[in-house]
């Protein structure tokens, strides 16, 4: 019988988007746009398993959960307090009870929310996601481990 106490989630940095300067609102650039779609289309390929996608609420983030829900076929999109760029990492790690949802955020709060599962201290450096950049990560026992990363520059290359 599988290991029941797995506990499998997801957490990406939306797609590049434009420049403030050129649009205040951030949405996905074209690059943000291609490279969250190849990211999202390896996820499919690989048969990842994602049950509804959790965003920031801001433009980019919920353009990227769209692009992913679109290629995985998940209609459970929801915007979620505590993704955004500073928030406390205690706060969204005390509600992470999805089974194998995506959480689609900004930096620094990604890096500092993966830190903080994996080793229980959100500096310390675990992972640097880079935009569209997906990451797995399993809990077996009270801490979580790192499975993989998937980074649009090696869905390019698969």
């Amino acid at each position: 019988m599988a290991n029941m106490s797995a506990h499998t989630l997801y957490f990406a940095q939306h797609g590049l988007a434009v420049d403030k300067t050129e649009n205040p609102e951030r949405p996905l650039s074209e690059t943000g746009i291609e490279q969250s779609k190849s990211v999202a289309m390896q996820l499919l390929d690989s048969g990842v398993s994602i049950s509804a996608i959790f965003h920031s609420g801001k433009l980019r983030a919920l353009q990227t959960a769209e692009i992913f829900a679109s290629a995985l076929n998940i209609q459970n999109i929801t915007a979620a307090e505590h993704l955004s760029p500073n928030d406390d990492v205690q706060l969204l790690s005390q509600n992470l009870t999805t089974e194998n949802a995506l959480y689609i955020g900004h930096l620094p709060h990604l890096n500092k929310m993966v830190s903080y599962l994996v080793s229980g201290d959100e500096n310390a450096g675990i992972i640097q996601f880079q935009n569209s950049a997906v990451a797995c990560l399993q809990k077996s026992s009270s801490l979580y481990q790192l499975q993989w990363v998937l980074s649009p520059e090696q869905s390019n290359r698969i």
